[in-house]
């Protein structure tokens, strides 16, 4: 019903502000109507708004009602406008800001002051990501386009690209300096000299945005530092590029600071070649590699709200398109689901549709994965108390909350879920894949490990000798008792004869007591002089003796030194080959600790090694260790030699598995376990029968075991 004024119900419009101005907008990638531009400049702010909005401002008179704005926007389009779109779009401006307060300014502090919020609510809603503007640079961009402009006419960039190509040449014919380059990060200066590098080039990086904005007309009104999860970053205001039509134009301006990095990085890897050992050079390798590295894969992914996102937003004509795709997403979802019926918000074509659709799935999974990242650091870097409160904040907000509003959703519409044919389908198979996480349907544990001999001795020099004689071969089978190696040391010979000489002469000093009163008064002494002299002579007559190396047991010489030749000094320690027992061999492997509750003495499996022409072995767990591995003492399976099992390396200490490892010994006890005609060490993975477990009994006790973990404070 049209009325002249308006009731309480249906209040009158108030003016829109006068500042308020309206742009046509860029022409969108799917072919649809070129939208307009509704800016605010208070806010500095640009709002996409169609036919209909449009349509709304031009109509909007003070003292209207929405019944009559309805009917005057109605006339102007030619067909009926609901009051849901009044209502909508009388909400949008108010709830912005973009009307005149009846109170003039004093009303609309009263109502920024109700929107303000506390410390703690602002600190809780903003510590992902808060913004400081530092500086105004419009002025400064304007004195120095001009500068910026050579720097980047044909001629500059002509130039950059040839120093890029001559620092590859010279970084190539360099490579191993190059590859081996040492970041001294250890150092007060090259940590200095890392940080000026890093603000300097990021600092280009957001000049990049502002002179390309500047040089297309655009305002840049602020440069700023942002905080994203405590960190911090440089960033630059381009909203202004909103007002470009050419979206190419945009896309210059997002792609300008990954663009200025590379071009850093060209002269970078070129200045590499010229200067002198040291932190400039060692700044030079941070610049021309991982510096230009790490900012395109930050900036140019499309799934962060970087420069990679708003560059295929102007690509693809359609902004706001994480919003969007994330309504469109919805909607697939509870289509797919449960049928509903209800219309696709956007008017895509279906391949767009598709395209837009798998872009929000990947953007959920990424950010489910980033904001789990982002709880777990927060967690790990704060004290327990805080880091306990941030992770709740950040899982709560970022990861629950979504969730929860759709299942807000199919609450309130459950019965309209409940009465679809895909609803039962829907349910049978949830009912399939609860099955699938609660029965317990596995119990496989795979191990790497590897299959050696029992018993493998390493051949090592046991004094600093010489190589007289290498009587066997690799490869040859030798008795328990025959000589392998022959060394020599002079060194040990003139000991052993010096004190041959001196057990000689206390020998003769004790055969003549009787004719030496003092010596018979020494008798005691001369009796443990001479003990002592014989037990020194038995050592180093051990120690010569050790200097022929012998077979231990029957076996086989698995590899001797291939520069092991006679005549070649060798070190204390050093190894000179591998001896090997013939026929019956072991299985060893590591197994993590998430994996232990499943495996017991006696569990079947086969061991299947890495080499396919080798065939697979029937095998039984013999033991498990009862306690974690301090050290990886099998090199075959260490991640730095290319096996599975992550090590990291400490000073003194080894090779630490990054994840708890336990030691699991397997064999065949019925028969003799062998691997005829090949390598003494055989590397690969065990598949064993343990206890069966689900799914969800596994991520259960991985819970509380990490709940454990970190209950102490």
């Amino acid at each position: 019903m049209s009325r002249g004024a308006g009731s309480a119900d249906d209040p009158p419009l108030t003016a829109l502000r006068e500042d308020l101005r309206i742009e046509r907008g860029a022409v969108p990638g799917d072919g649809g109507p070129t939208p307009w531009l509704l800016y605010d400049p208070l806010a500095h702010r640009f709002y996409e708004i169609d036919g209909t909005g449009l349509a709304f401002l031009k109509a909007w008179r003070t003292g209207l009602t929405p019944t009559e704005l309805a009917q005057a926007a109605g006339k102007a389009l030619g067909r009926a406008v609901a009051p849901a779109e009044v209502a909508g779009f009388r909400g949008f401006c108010e709830a912005n800001g973009l009307v005149a307060h009846r109170g003039g300014w004093q009303g609309l502090a009263r109502q920024a002051a109700a929107r303000k919020q506390g410390g703690g609510a602002w600190l809780m809603h903003n510590y992902l990501f808060v913004r400081i503007p530092l500086v105004r640079p419009q002025a400064f961009l304007d004195r120095t386009l001009p500068l910026a402009r050579r720097l980047a006419d044909r001629r500059s960039l002509i130039a950059v690209a040839l120093a890029g190509l001559l620092g590859l040449y010279l970084a190539m014919q360099q490579w191993d300096a190059f590859r081996a380059t040492f970041l001294q990060f250890l150092t007060p200066e090259g940590v200095i000299g890392y940080l000026a590098a890093l603000v300097t080039v990021k600092a280009l990086h957001e000049l990049g945005h502002a002179y390309v904005a500047t040089h297309y007309g655009c305002r840049v009104p602020s440069m700023g530092v942002a905080f994203m999860v405590l960190m911090p970053v440089l960033y630059t205001d381009t909203t202004d590029a909103w007002r470009l039509r050419d979206r190419r134009q945009r896309v210059a301006i997002d792609g300008a600071g990954v663009a200025v990095e590379l071009a850093v990085a060209a002269v970078a890897t070129l200045a590499w070649s010229f200067l002198p050992e040291g932190t400039p050079r060692s700044i030079a390798f941070f610049l021309a590699t991982t510096s230009w590295v790490m900012s395109v894969a930050i900036n140019l992914s499309p799934l962060m709200r970087f420069d990679g996102y708003y560059i295929a937003v102007d690509l693809f004509g359609v902004p706001n398109l994480q919003p969007r795709a994330f309504a469109v997403t919805t909607w697939a979802l509870r289509e797919t689901l449960f049928e509903l019926g209800d219309p696709c918000p956007e008017t895509w074509s279906p391949r767009r549709r598709a395209a837009v659709i798998a872009y929000g799935v990947a953007v959920w999974i990424y950010r489910l994965v980033v904001f789990t990242g982002i709880a777990v650091m927060v967690y790990t870097l704060a004290f327990k108390i805080l880091g306990l409160v941030l992770f709740a904040v950040e899982i709560g907000v970022f990861v629950l909350r979504p969730i929860y509003r759709e299942t807000k959703f199919w609450w309130v519409n459950r019965a309209r879920i409940s009465s679809g044919e895909r609803t039962r389908f829907t349910v049978a198979a949830l009912g399939v894949v609860l099955a699938l996480l609660v029965l317990p349907v596995s119990g496989r544990v795979e191990i790497p490990a590897i299959a050696e001999p029992e018993r493998t001795e390493r051949l090592t020099a046991v004094e600093p000798a010489r190589v007289e004689t290498v009587e066997v071969e690799a490869g040859a089978s030798v008795n328990a008792g025959q000589v392998l190696i022959r060394l020599h040391s002079p060194r040990l010979v003139h000991e052993l004869n010096t004190a041959r000489i001196r057990l000689a002469l206390v020998e003769a000093r004790q055969d003549r007591r009787a004719a030496d009163a003092q010596d018979r008064a020494g008798g005691l002494v001369l009796d443990g002089e001479r003990n002592a002299k014989r037990e020194a002579v038995q050592g180093l007559e051990r120690r010569h003796d050790e200097l022929v190396i012998r077979a231990a047991f029957d076996g086989v010489v698995a590899e001797i030194e291939p520069d092991l030749q006679p005549g070649r000094w060798v070190s204390r320690g050093e190894e000179l080959g591998t001896l090997v027992s013939n026929g019956r061999r072991q299985v060893r492997g590591l197994v993590p600790e998430d994996a232990m509750a499943r495996l017991y003495a006696g569990a079947p499996g086969t061991f299947v090694p890495d080499d396919l022409t080798t065939g697979s072995i029937p095998v039984v767990v013999s033991s498990v260790s009862s306690a974690a591995v301090a050290t990886v003492e099998i090199p075959s399976l260490v991640s730095t030699l290319g096996g599975p099992v992550a090590v990291r390396e400490e000073k003194n200490v080894g090779l630490v598995p990054v994840e708890a490892q336990y030691t699991v010994v397997m064999n065949r006890p019925e028969d003799e376990l062998r691997l005829s005609g090949t390598p003494a060490v055989v590397r690969g993975v065990v598949a064993v029968s343990g206890h069966r477990e689900s799914v969800a009994a596994h991520a259960f006790r991985r819970v509380v075991a990490v709940l454990v973990r970190e209950s102490g404070f």
